[in-house]
């Protein structure tokens, strides 16, 4: 199975467009800031790579203020070896304009707008630090349309594609295979049950699609309960004979059943999401 220019193209421009969602509001002192937010609480930091941690910790910026994030990773730093504040500003100051750079169709055009930013900002070791991986699978992509291009058959395509991969280190084989299977895997999403479980079976075998069958079913059944649970919530909130102290009671005793003590965070962080949103519809 291969991964498109398309497919890539995806992953590079969703990654732009959700960082454009970040929001960027005046920090809380907070002298005994936790280093995980409350969403973070059932998860440990991700140390692979730097990148990796650095994107653990922007991984709740859609619910944090940005100062509070680097706050967080100030504490974290001071007990981890590597971790540099200092470039991790500079990454977030990299993200804030990678997404003023928005979608566009021209992939050449975009990657190269990308380099250009990451020239800006960081050193070339940081640039190999950071960035390496991502950079070279854009570069894959671009290779892959080009051969598609001077191919004179699909066979040749096919010979001159293969050669090309070869040429990866096994990192990036790993990577790359890791992309395409992720982007098969997604494709899945539009089919009726039974076609998608023999598509998935052949990506990653029976026991691994019984796996993902038994989670697409939890999180419906998690969708199911939070919509109903909203619906809820929100007749307690409009109820005015209630006061705010017993709207919040009623409302923690609606939640409390429904949901375990993981979905509870989850299901706080998406009030809050709700609340954001209504607070900014007229």
């Amino acid at each position: 199975m291969r991964m498109t220019t398309k497919g890539l193209m995806l992953l590079s421009v969703v990654s732009i467009v959700a960082a454009g969602a970040w929001i960027w509001t005046v920090a809380r002192d907070s002298s005994n800031l936790a280093i995980q937010a409350s969403s973070q609480q059932d998860t440990q930091v991700d140390e692979a790579s730097l990148r990796d941690t650095f994107d653990y910790f922007l991984s709740d910026a859609s619910q944090t203020d940005v100062k509070t994030i680097e706050q967080r990773f100030e504490h974290y730093s001071d007990s981890s070896t590597g971790m540099d504040p200092v470039l991790f500003k500079k990454f977030i100051q990299y993200k804030a304009a990678l997404a003023e750079l928005g979608a566009t169709d021209d992939f050449s055009a975009l990657h190269q707008q990308i380099l250009a930013l990451q020239a800006h900002f960081f050193t070339v070791e940081e640039q190999q630090r950071l960035f390496a991986e991502e950079n070279q699978m854009r570069e894959l992509a671009l290779r892959q349309k080009e051969l598609k291009q001077i191919a004179q058959s699909p066979a040749e395509y096919q010979q001159m594609w293969q050669q090309e991969l070869a040429q990866l280190s096994p990192e990036l084989q790993e990577s790359y295979h890791n992309a395409n299977l992720l982007t098969a895997l997604n494709e899945t999403n539009s089919m009726d049950a039974q076609s998608q479980f023999l598509v998935r079976e052949s990506l990653v075998g029976a026991e691994a699609s019984q796996r993902l069958a038994a989670l697409d079913e939890k999180r419906a059944q998690f969708e199911q309960s939070v919509q109903s649970y909203m619906l809820a919530r929100a007749e307690i909130i409009e109820n005015e004979s209630l006061s705010e102290y017993d709207r919040k009671q009623a409302i923690a005793e609606l939640r409390e059943p429904l949901f375990d003590s993981r979905q509870i965070r989850r299901v706080e962080a998406l009030e809050r999401i709700h609340d954001q949103k209504s607070a900014l519809t007229p």
